[in-house]
């Protein structure tokens, strides 16, 4: 009898244990719950498209101004972008080299479910250059670091992420060439898109490239300095200069590390298309070179 009688008490006991296992599993699903509502925010997809034409604009740049919120537009113009509560009173900038760019409050964005946004083409006027007949003085922005003993490089592979450096000219230059040092490529191949903005009060850059411009290579190729011509391009720089490439599609896992040399500079970089620039110390490296226009 003892036997059965203990037998009924652990039964017993068991249920009550299941019967508190039970509500601790409902408890704990639904604080997921509640926490998954407020950290998801809501998915706004849309597509972005050229005024002139309605055609769908690929790799458009889309982000909320001074956050790590941001995406870059697929090869049809299409994109698809979380934004959590809290950034109603932002504003949401949408651009593309060689467009106009475009702005909206936060709030107003999230009105509209389907966002087809059309970007109008931006008319650009030629550099007046003048003509001397002096041997142009080469000026060479950035370093050059041969060596492998320090590398740094992109922190995160989030669309619109960038990575540069900044130079200060005194006086204008017209940029030949970019070169890169790279130490370390997972990648069997990669395209960047390259990106040169001005400023003149050194903390809003805006972007001085009339047309797109990529960077590819494979991971065969680092094995020496990567030289990529810009002279047809007819890029003219001066002042605060900041030159930085972009992971503006999907290239999957990876990673792409620069030779970087430390006490020498410093590299810029952010985490999307629109977010703030943060500086972290050491050189990548990173150069280019230019003639001074007299």
């Amino acid at each position: 009898m003892p036997g059965i009688l203990n037998e009924e008490i652990k039964t017993k006991q068991e249920i009550m244990i299941l019967k508190n296992l039970h509500a601790v599993r409902m408890l704990f699903l639904l604080s997921f719950l509640f926490c998954t509502g407020i950290l998801s925010g809501q998915c706004h997809n849309g597509k972005i498209l050229s005024k002139e034409t309605e055609t769908g604009i690929g790799y458009a740049s889309i982000g909320i101004v001074g956050r790590d919120i941001g995406t870059v537009s697929d090869q049809e113009g299409n994109f698809s972008l979380t934004i959590k509560d809290g950034y109603d009173n932002d504003s949401l900038r949408i651009s593309m080299i060689g467009y106009e760019p475009k702005c909206f409050l936060v709030s107003k964005f999230r009105e509209h479910p389907q966002k087809d946004i059309y970007l109008n083409p931006m008319p650009y006027e030629l550099n007046e250059v003048e003509v001397t007949y002096h041997r142009p003085k080469n000026v060479v922005l950035g370093e050059s670091v041969q060596t492998n003993d320090l590398r740094s490089g992109f922190d995160c592979n989030n669309l619109g992420s960038e990575l540069g450096i900044k130079v200060d000219l005194r006086k204008r230059v017209r940029l030949k060439d970019i070169n890169l040092n790279v130490a370390i490529c997972t990648y069997d191949s990669v395209t960047y898109r390259l990106n040169i903005y001005q400023s003149d009060n050194k903390t809003e850059y805006e972007n001085i490239l009339s047309e797109p411009i990529y960077i590819s290579f494979t991971k065969d190729d680092i094995n020496k300095v990567l030289t990529f011509d810009l002279s047809d391009h007819s890029i003219i720089v001066e002042g605060n200069v900041l030159i930085a490439l972009e992971l503006y599609r999907d290239m999957g896992n990876g990673k792409l590390l620069f030779n970087t040399q430390f006490f020498t500079g410093s590299t810029l970089h952010r985490k999307t298309c629109e977010g703030n620039w943060t500086t972290a110390p050491g050189a990548i490296g990173m150069y280019l070179n230019s003639n001074e226009i007299r």
